[in-house]
């Protein structure tokens, strides 16, 4: 049985209302090159965050505020 990796969520729309319908999950078959990028992905996706949370934390001092 192969193997996938989510890569995303799709939603089509209701032409009457234009409302969204439910969310469909979006999938690519796991090959060692998508498994390598999903993985440079993560790492890149949490300095973002760190970045992030820094920003965050001296604002917060800077505004006199505690965490």
């Amino acid at each position: 049985m192969a193997e996938y990796i989510q890569v995303g969520v799709t939603a089509m729309r209701d032409p009457k209302t234009g409302d969204f319908l439910p969310a469909v999950p979006l999938y690519i078959k796991a090959t060692t090159e998508a498994k390598a990028a999903e993985e440079a992905l993560l790492q890149d996706i949490s300095g973002v965050f760190a970045e992030r949370m820094q920003q965050y934390i001296a604002g917060n001092k800077k505004a006199g505020l505690k965490i």
